[in-house]
């Protein structure tokens, strides 16, 4: 394997040294004076299953360095590109563009007991929760199971805990938990709806062309308003319509959008329980 250049600082590493038409590595003054060791960029290097590079002997460190960002080499054996796919293993679809890893004393076990530590976190979210907000769970990972007994439903999550812990623990300890449960419960009752691929409330109001675009259309402030009509739609229990409220809160562009709907201006009741991952439960 010849030396890599580092994708970051598109250079070779410090140990590597170019060439002239004799193949003679080309020194600098102060490169002959020193008592490093200098690697030509086109020295091949022998790279094997199990090869060991001793950092502390210095012609070892120089050659690991000038390869260790090679395309072939994964910086460990749970290295990941910038799309999320396994970097030695990669997806279903292709192989992974690695051909070796670089194995740390204890990182393995290290991934392992985590991945553990957070299997067992998640899984006591499950077996601690009540069923009601366990079929809540389920929506909100896209798989209702409304008609499903409950020990159908608290096996699925467990199993979903053992492959991706990850995705449960951020149901559970997510800000924005409250706010799918709403916008879930607003599409199964159709006061917000998907046309042309972008999520609408009333006939004109867009909200986002993707559910995390309408989390984020919820959590704006100038936002407030249109999101309590939608909670005032979607639990009308918990919230009474107020026909005098200043509705010039509301910006120009949602009264020209949807004339319609501009008279449910809302208001919370009076110490109604906050929209919650617990506030409704689908029968």
């Amino acid at each position: 394997m010849e030396p890599a250049i580092n994708p970051k600082t598109n250079r070779y590493a410090d140990s590597v040294r170019k060439v002239d038409s004799n193949n003679d590595m080309i020194l600098s003054q102060e490169d002959k004076v020193t008592n490093k060791i200098f690697i030509p960029e086109t020295e091949i290097i022998e790279l094997f299953d199990g090869v060991e590079f001793d950092l502390d002997e210095p012609l070892d460190a120089a050659r690991w360095e000038a390869i260790r960002y090679s395309k072939k080499i994964a910086q460990d054996r749970f290295e990941r590109d910038n799309k999320g796919n396994l970097i030695v293993d990669g997806n279903q679809k292709r192989y992974g563009t690695a051909e070796f890893y670089v194995e740390r004393p204890g990182m393995e076990s290290r991934v392992r007991n985590d991945k553990r530590r957070k299997i067992h976190e998640a899984k006591e979210y499950i077996y601690k929760d009540s069923e009601s907000n366990l079929f809540q769970m389920v929506r909100l990972l896209g798989n209702p199971m409304t008609n499903l007994p409950f020990s159908d439903v608290e096996d699925y999550l467990v199993s979903i805990c053992e492959k991706t812990p990850d995705k449960i623990l951020e149901l559970y300890n997510g800000t924005d938990t409250h706010l799918r449960l709403l916008l879930v419960d607003a599409i199964d009752l159709h006061v917000i709806f998907n046309r042309d691929k972008l999520y609408y409330y009333g006939d004109n109001i867009p909200l986002g062309g993707t559910e995390n675009s309408v989390i984020t259309y919820f959590k704006t402030p100038s936002n407030k308003r249109i999101v309590d009509m939608i909670k005032a739609d979607v639990y009308p229990e918990f919230y009474k319509l107020d026909r005098s409220s200043a509705i010039d809160e509301l910006n120009q562009e949602d009264f020209e959008a949807a004339p319609e709907i501009l008279e449910k201006i809302v208001e919370p009741i009076s110490n109604a329980p906050k929209v919650s991952n617990r506030s409704r439960v689908n029968k």
